[in-house]
């Protein structure tokens, strides 16, 4: 695919190169159109040089980004096999023939991702140059936050366990000090699995060296640059554009942010969903040589879903700091940041848009209409009645009271709906509108007084002129 989008860019640029030059050859002529698409009127063959010189730099700027993204989703192909390598010779490598061959595929796997983070960097550093952001022929060692950041991601990229390496890491993890009076009894007061070494107690456990394997799990960092690359802001015209409206198209945060806004809960459930799958496997890796109620895979989720609630019920905790660490950032962290997100994402759905509310507001109006004409009538009949009972029937005083009432009570409940009056609804575009018309019958009548004394100024000029005219042309002058 990456190979056709590239043979299609050559071929668009050869199409509009020789589109340039059949224009500058034939604008002199007779039947030339007066303007040219990509030439000006007078061109000579110093702009035809600068026109196709122009076009192949920006042919080759797009190329980069092509290839820059080509790249990325190379190195994030790469880094997630290296991934399910580890997965695989974690869980299900049992032999130490096939152990090796993973180990190797793995580290041959790492070898090609720190080459295409490379490629990456420098592949960058030609776009920067290209769009003028750098000088020309710059340093490395001139781009010192670059050049870091570039050092990091190596770092990151080359964890591995390589092949040939076996073994366990024994761990010592301290955990409070033995008091004086305890120590000085000569008796194991640490409570077990704790063992007393040197006046404090530790929880002594061990992991094999495969364990460094899940260090590769931070190469999960690329996963905003592959959402970056899926999204139109990764082109040189959206780069284009954004350097225009001082946005910087390059950080993958602004990607996120944009599918977030516009596909939040699909970005959500699959946060969530990888959080809570990554977060529980690396923390029942850690916690099962100490703690085997959280060596099950549903225990640790049930504890992650816990975490990530901020619910605690006790009746699985970490052991270990790393683990609790994990779970720290994995399920607190992460769950209270997903959490946040979901509660606006939803707000934001739940909230009524211009259409909803106009339409909400006018349902309303009605209902208040009919309401204050069922007031209106009931006020009208009591009334009618209590007329009736005074004059035509002439009814006895408790039913004219009892009618008067009633009549009392008709007319406080119009009163009370009249004063909740629903006032016509007004959007945003109606505010702007009134605005708007105000603004102009303000400027139309100060244009009309300013008019107005124009003419007046004109009329008193015109009757001096004509009084200095009159006294110039008398005989007396």
């Amino acid at each position: 695919m990456e190979r056709r989008r590239s043979t299609r860019l050559d071929e668009e640029h050869e199409d509009v190169k020789k589109q340039v030059v059949a224009e500058a050859e034939t604008q002199h002529s007779p039947l030339a159109r007066r303007h040219s698409a990509y030439l000006p009127p007078d061109a000579d063959d110093t702009r035809v040089h600068r026109a196709v010189s122009a076009m192949e730099t920006i042919y080759r700027i797009q190329e980069r980004y092509e290839r820059r993204r080509a790249v990325d989703n190379a190195a994030f192909a790469v880094a997630m096999l290296g991934v399910a390598l580890v997965f695989v010779d974690n869980e299900y490598a049992k032999s130490a023939t096939a152990t090796f061959v993973l180990r190797c595929a793995n580290t041959i796997l790492t070898v090609v991702l720190l080459a295409l983070v490379v490629w990456r960097f420098l592949l960058e550093r030609d776009i920067l140059i290209q769009r003028n952001v750098l000088p020309p022929h710059v340093s490395v060692f001139r781009m010192p936050l670059r050049l870091l950041s570039l050092i990091l991601e190596l770092v990151i990229c080359a964890i591995c366990v390589p092949p040939g390496i076996s073994g366990r890491l024994t761990v010592w993890e301290w955990k409070y000090h033995i008091a004086i009076d305890e120590l000085e009894s000569k008796l194991n007061t640490c409570v077990v699995p704790l063992k007393a070494f040197e006046g404090s107690c530790y929880l002594v456990y061990s992991y094999p060296y495969d364990i460094l394997g899940l260090l590769a799990l931070l190469r999960l960092y690329m996963i905003p640059r592959v959402i970056l690359n899926l999204s139109d802001f990764s082109s040189y015209r959206a780069s284009y554009l954004g350097a225009i409206h001082n946005v910087n198209t390059f950080s993958s945060v602004f990607a996120v942010k944009c599918f977030l806004r516009s596909h939040p809960f699909r970005v959500l459930a699959v946060g969530f969903t990888a959080t809570l799958l990554l977060t529980s496997y690396a923390l029942s890796i850690v916690e099962a040589p100490v703690n085997p109620t959280l060596a099950p895979l549903f225990n640790a989720m049930w504890l992650v879903v816990l975490t990530m609630g901020t619910i605690g019920y006790g009746d699985l905790t970490a052991v270990t700091l790393l683990g609790q660490t994990i779970l720290m950032v994995g399920g607190m962290f992460t769950g209270i940041l997903l959490f946040g997100v979901l509660s606006a994402a939803v707000f934001g759905f739940l909230a009524l848009d211009e259409r909803d509310q106009s339409f909400l507001h006018l349902l309303r109006r009605q209902d208040y209409d009919q309401w204050l004409k069922d007031a209106s009538v009931q006020s009208i009949q009591a009334a009618w009645r209590y007329f009736h009972a005074r004059t035509l029937l002439r009814g006895s005083k408790r039913v004219q009271s009892r009618l008067q009432q009633q009549l009392y009570h008709r007319l406080a409940k119009q009163r009370r709906l009249r004063s909740q009056s629903v006032e016509d609804y007004r959007s945003t575009v109606t505010e702007l509108q009134h605005c708007q018309d105000q603004l102009l019958v303000s400027l139309r009548a100060d244009h009309t007084v300013t008019m107005q004394n124009l003419r007046d100024m004109e009329q008193r000029l015109d009757g001096l002129i004509l009084a200095a005219t009159g006294a110039l042309s008398s005989p007396h002058a």
